[in-house]
C-alpha cells in the first residue's frame, strides 16, 4: 500500500489538516477542533489507514494534539516553521498564506522530502519530566530575576543605601531587613544592638561587619520627598514577599530535579564531564534525552545547539558565519558548561587560550571550546561511558605525536 501524507497546521484554537496520496492528489482538507472531540475526529479519519503508513508533518513538537498524536503510535515528523516559509516561497512569490493552504503545503513538503526528515523519537519518561521541571525551573529564574530588577531599580529611587548593605539584594538577610526597614527613615531607628540581634538572628556569615553595616546606615543620605517614599514603600513590601515565593519554590524543584537526575541512568555521563554541575547536568541531559537514535552524528548535537558555524561556499569564495538558528536554551547551557570547563579541565583552558590568540573574542573562543564538548560528549552518549581528563590529554598528546611524525 501507498502511504498517506498528513499535513497539519497546527493553532490553539483549531487545526486545518491535509490527506494527501504519494501522488500529490488531495483525499480531504477539513479542520478540527483543540480538544478531545476534535481528536477523535481526526483519529476517525485515519481510521481507513494502516498507522505505519501514515506520516505526519506539522511545525511544532508540543501540545495537546502532539502528545495525542505520540500517545496512539502516529509516526510524526515536525518541521522549524521558517522550513515552511522558506518552502512556501518555491509555490507563490505573492506571500499568500492561509491554514488551509499551509496544511496542503505541510503534507506537499512530507511527500517530497521525506528523506531529509527525520522521524520524532519519544524519550523515555525519566527524561520527560527531567525536561519538563528543568524547562519551567528556568521560567521560574527569569521571573525572580524579572522583580529583582524591578526591586533595584525602585531602590536606585529612594533607598540606594540598601543596595550596599548586604552582598546580594534579594539573598535571605537582605530581603528581610528591607521588609523590617524598609525606608532610610526607618533603618536610622536602629541601635547597634538590635543590629547585631538582627544579624545574628539570620545567620548573617559576617556578624564583625555589624559596626560597619551600622555606620554606613546612619551616614546622611539623598532623600526623595515623603509622598515618593511612602509610595515606593509599599511596592517594595508588596515585591519582597513575591521574590521570597519564588526562592522558595525554586529550592523545591532543585531538590525535586536533584531526585530525578540522581535516578537517571545516563547521569554518570554527564556528572563527570569538567563544568558540569548541579544545575547545568540535568539540563545537558534533558537537551541529549535517551533516544540515541536521534543523534546519530555528533554535528547533529552541534547544530542544535548553535556551536557549529554555517559555512558558505560559491566559486573562489568561502564564508564562515554565526548559527543563528538553533536551540537558545540549549547554546545558553553549553556556553556556561564551556565557561566552567575552564577551571577544571587543563586541555580546555588551553585550547581556549588559542582560540583567544588567534584573535577570536571570548564568546567565539567559548562557542569554539563548547563544540569540542560537544563532541566528546555526545561520544560519550553514545558509547554509554564517563569521561577520564588523564585519558582526553593522553590522546590529544598522541595525535600531536602522531602529526609530528608525519610531517
Amino acid at each position: 500500500m501507498n502511504p498517506i501524507l498528513v499535513g497539519i497546521d497546527w493553532a490553539d484554537q483549531h487545526h486545518d489538516i491535509c490527506l494527501m496520496h504519494s501522488d500529490g492528489s488531495i483525499i480531504k482538507d477539513f479542520r478540527i477542533t483543540n480538544d478531545s472531540d476534535g481528536f477523535a475526529h481526526l483519529d476517525t479519519q485515519l481510521k481507513p489507514f494502516l498507522k505505519e503508513l501514515i506520516f505526519i508533518c506539522l511545525e511544532t513538537n508540543h501540545g495537546l494534539l502532539f502528545d495525542h498524536l505520540l500517545q496512539f503510535g502516529y509516526r510524526i515528523f515536525p518541521i522549524n516553521p521558517g522550513a515552511l516559509i522558506d518552502y512556501r516561497k518555491t509555490y507563490s512569490l505573492a506571500r499568500n498564506k492561509n491554514d488551509k493552504l499551509d496544511a496542503r503545503l505541510l503534507a506537499e513538503y512530507i511527500r517530497k522530502d521525506k528523506h531529509r526528515l527525520r522521524e520524532y523519537q519519544m524519550n523515555s519518561d525519566s527524561t520527560q519530566i527531567l525536561k519538563l521541571l528543568t524547562d519551567d525551573r528556568q521560567r521560574l529564574l527569569k521571573e525572580k530575576i524579572r522583580l529583582e530588577n524591578q526591586l533595584i531599580d525602585t531602590l536606585k529611587l529612594y533607598y540606594p543605601a540598601a543596595l550596599k548593605l548586604f552582598c546580594d539584594i534579594t539573598n535571605q538577610i537582605s530581603l528581610a531587613f528591607l521588609s523590617k526597614h524598609p525606608t532610610p527613615k526607618k533603618a536610622k531607628n536602629l541601635t547597634l544592638k538590635k543590629l547585631v540581634y538582627f544579624l545574628k538572628k539570620h545567620k548573617y556569615t559576617k556578624p564583625q561587619r555589624a559596626q560597619e553595616i551600622f555606620s554606613f546606615i546612619q551616614e546622611d543620605q539623598p532623600s526623595a520627598p515623603d509622598i515618593f517614599v511612602n509610595a515606593k514603600e509599599r511596592f517594595v513590601k508588596s515585591i519582597i514577599p513575591q521574590i521570597k515565593l519564588i526562592i522558595q519554590q525554586l529550592n523545591d524543584y532543585d531538590r525535586e530535579i536533584k531526585n530525578h537526575y540522581n535516578q537517571h541512568p545516563d547521569k554518570n555521563i554527564f556528572d563527570k564531564v569538567p563544568g558540569v554541575g548541579k544545575d547545568i547536568g540535568p539540563r545537558l541531559l534533558s537537551c541529549f534525552g535517551d533516544c540515541r537514535n536521534r543523534f546519530s552524528h555528533f554535528n547533529d548535537i552541534q547544530c542544535l545547539a548553535g556551536t557549529a558555524p554555517v559555512t558558505s561556499k560559491s566559486g573562489q569564495s568561502c564564508h564562515i558565519f554565526f548559527r543563528s538558528a538553533c536551540n537558545k536554551i540549549f547554546r545558553n547551557i553549553v556556553d556556561q558548561m564551556a565557561f566552567s570547563s575552564l577551571r577544571r579541565s587543563i586541555w580546555a583552558k588551553n585550547y581556549y587560550d588559542q582560540q583567544r590568540k588567534k584573535g577570536k573574542n571570548h564568546h567565539a573562543a567559548l562557542r569554539a571550546l563548547a563544540n569540542k564538548w560537544l563532541k566528546i560528549i555526545h561520544r560519550l552518549w553514545i558509547t554509554h561511558s564517563t569521561y577520564d581528563e588523564n585519558y582526553h590529554l593522553a590522546q590529544i598528546t598522541k595525535r600531536s605525536l602522531e602529526k609530528q611524525l608525519a610531517v
